[in-house]
């Protein structure tokens, strides 16, 4: 079938914008779920997030950063089935998150006893399910002096390669976890940082440094403001655990959650999340164009009883957009029979009163066979709220129209399938 989409209006007031005449329909998508919505500020930008469990830390986006305008603003998550938690974090336009070019951190990637994309030397840690700061692995080194003979184990990663390069000039914060077991005589433990060259040469190099070795719960160790050098493609992160040559030292240490982040880390400036509101909602929407007008219009009743002209309320951008409906007109349009929904073009549609208080519409047939039509309307701009089937009639009235009302209305053609 072929539903005919003209981008312009017969009986509306002049607008600043472009109108255009198109054969393709105005598809629309039909969707129900959860809305989040929150009280924007200029001047900020908004990510809403979600989470499956509660008390679960793993936040994820539920799509892209928002612009704040001093209006309410709110996202749809589509129904999925599981039960979710939301927040909305409030954050400076120009912050970026902290992110680690550090490859498989935590550990949790490996075998028996290595990391991937670790390397080990001496008496190299292993990796060990007996203990995490978080997930399922962590890794253990354990040494003990047999007799006066030193002890000593290192774990290396060298970070170079797409998607984590050093950039030269910029800063990094190296940060990892420990938990130390046991701390004999002699026993350090220490982290080692070396910057290098597209040749591999080292440019910089910081010296081995001690961290504390106190046995205890697990402890944070970070390490700010690491300026790589200008010409810096590459860096090696080591730590090295060893004992000293003294009879019976030994020391036991676990590592885990080694991240070497780039990004925005100072406490001042991170997100901050604010109150947010959720409830059950549906909704159709469809992508447009830029400077092209479309359904839903709006018309007021002046004092008389006739009606004004008509006025567009969504002019495209070439982004989606979205008008809410109640959950029984989405899943009527959703239902199983139903094999595509379209918006009307203004470019269709006339409009007139009539005698009776009501508001007559008029459009224009969409080609095809089984295509019945459906008029929206509501008295909130972004809400239709109410439906009329005409079946497979291209008009129908809108009752009830009193003097100084305002009606928002679109009207939408459902293709049908089956016998």
């Amino acid at each position: 079938m072929k539903f005919i989409s003209i981008s312009s209006a017969v009986i509306i007031q002049a607008f600043p914008v472009s109108f255009a005449f198109c054969d393709d329909e105005i598809s629309i998508s039909v969707e129900s779920g959860t809305e989040v919505s929150w009280q924007s500020s200029r001047g900020f930008d908004y990510l809403v997030q979600y989470a499956t469990a509660v008390g679960s830390d793993a936040w994820k986006d539920l799509g892209r950063r928002i612009s704040g305008n001093d209006a309410r603003c709110s996202v749809l998550d589509p129904e999925t089935g599981m039960v979710r938690r939301y927040r909305v974090l409030q954050m400076r336009p120009d912050f970026v998150p902290a992110s680690s070019i550090l490859s498989n951190g935590s550990f949790e990637e490996g075998d028996l006893s290595f990391a991937k994309s670790w390397t080990g030397a001496a008496n190299p840690p292993i990796r060990s399910a007996k203990e995490a700061h978080r997930g399922a692995f962590s890794m253990h080194c354990k040494l003990a002096n047999v007799g006066q003979q030193p002890q000593e184990g290192r774990l290396t990663q060298r970070i170079r390669g797409a998607g984590s390069m050093i950039e030269g000039g910029k800063v990094y914060n190296l940060s990892f976890w420990t938990k130390t077991v046991s701390a004999g005589p002699s026993y350090v433990q220490q982290y080692h940082l070396e910057w290098l060259g597209k040749a591999g040469e080292i440019l910089a190099a910081e010296n081995y440094i001690n961290f504390p070795s106190d046995p205890g719960e697990w402890k944070r160790h970070t390490i700010p403001e690491l300026r790589a050098p200008g010409a810096a493609v590459a860096a090696v992160i080591r730590f090295r655990f060893v004992t000293g040559a003294i009879e019976g030292a030994h020391g036991e240490v676990y590592l885990d959650d080694v991240s070497f982040e780039t990004g925005d880390v100072d406490p001042a400036r991170q997100p901050r999340s604010i109150k947010v509101e959720t409830s059950p909602a549906s909704r159709i929407s469809w992508a447009t164009r830029k400077n092209w007008i479309y359904l839903p219009f709006e018309v007021v009743i002046d004092a008389s009883g006739d009606r004004s002209s008509l006025k567009p309320v969504i002019t495209g951008d070439g982004s989606p957009v979205s008008v809410k409906v109640p959950s029984a007109i989405a899943a009527s349009l959703a239902g199983s029979s139903v094999t595509r929904v379209s918006l009307l073009s203004p470019g269709d549609l006339s409009v007139k009163q009539n005698s009776r208080s009501g508001l007559v519409l008029n459009w224009k047939k969409a080609e095809g066979e089984k295509v019945s039509y459906r008029i929206l309307h509501g008295d909130r701009p972004g809400v239709l709220s109410h439906s009329i089937d005409t079946g497979e009639v291209s008009s129908g009235v809108i009752g009830g129209v009193e003097a100084g009302a305002t009606i928002y209305f679109a009207i939408l053609a459902i293709e049908r399938g089956g016998g």
